[in-house]
């Protein structure tokens, strides 16, 4: 048989019928890497684009952080619900706080292969915690306590009763941010994620909590500022790791940079 005969099949050419042409291989070639590289270019735009929405929501909630405890302090809860500023100031927590729970998982996604197991769980549990201190008691800060300021004032008081349920709640957020801390500064401070310093900064923001809420200000804010500031660094330590690990995914286009053996960032 010769070579043009099985090339058509045994036939001849038919009317109509799809053979190859010269280029032809080529080109399809060249738009399928047309198409991966799209794809390549989408995936980095959307790293870039989690990354700012954690640096975003981390500035907003250290904002919010910030100026509640200027507010707060020296202040009764049941007076200081019932001010001005009180809403708006736990609306932008709130938001702060869903902005960097949206754009996290695509940062942690950056470092997963090298945070192994520790890192995931770690991640996990950050996660909760955030949805616990963060998102739900800013909702709960804009939305139920000025009511209760005006309808119940002695339950929002300093020396009011707290529900059990409550207590039960912030002991639970409490430990999943204490252990998800320790977990996830595994990899930093192991060197397999970059920066170090993060590493050290999650577990020392739980820390601070229990500090600040258990001998700094056991009985709600205090009378003075700075140390009503004190008091609530603990969050303010957290976002700042958090923040700056966002900032970093959105200012780099190669998630490599982000690990590497030893690397202190």
């Amino acid at each position: 048989m010769s070579l043009k005969r099985w090339f058509y099949g045994g036939g001849h050419p038919k009317a109509g019928g799809w053979y190859p042409r010269s280029g032809h291989g080529r080109a399809a070639g060249a738009k399928q890497a047309r198409v991966w590289e799209v794809g390549i270019v989408s995936g980095r735009r959307l790293f870039r684009i989690c990354g700012l929405l954690v640096f975003v929501g981390a500035l907003a909630f250290v904002l919010h952080v910030v100026l509640r405890s200027v507010l707060s302090a020296g202040v009764d809860p049941a007076v200081s619900a019932k001010a001005g500023l009180w809403v708006p100031l736990n609306a932008l927590g709130a938001l702060g706080a869903a902005l960097v729970l949206l754009g996290l998982p695509a940062v942690y996604a950056r470092m997963a292969a090298r945070g192994g197991l520790s890192g995931l769980v770690g991640f996990a549990l950050i996660e909760v915690s955030l949805m616990f201190f963060g998102l739900f008691l800013s909702l709960y800060g804009a939305l139920v306590l000025p009511w209760l300021a005006e309808e119940a004032p002695r339950l929002v008081a300093a020396s009011g009763p707290t529900p059990l349920g409550f207590v039960v709640a912030f002991a639970l957020g409490l430990l999943a941010w204490l252990f998800g801390a320790v977990l996830l500064a595994v990899p930093f401070v192991r060197g397999r994620v970059r920066p170090r310093w993060v590493g050290y900064l999650l577990p020392a923001s739980a820390l601070w909590v229990l500090v600040g809420s258990f001998v700094i200000a056991p009985g709600g804010p205090a009378s003075n500022l700075a140390v009503n500031l004190l008091s609530n660094l603990g969050p303010v330590l957290l976002l700042i790791g958090l923040g700056y690990l966002g900032f970093r995914a959105w200012a780099e286009s190669s998630p490599a940079k982000d690990v590497g053996p030893g690397g202190d960032g």
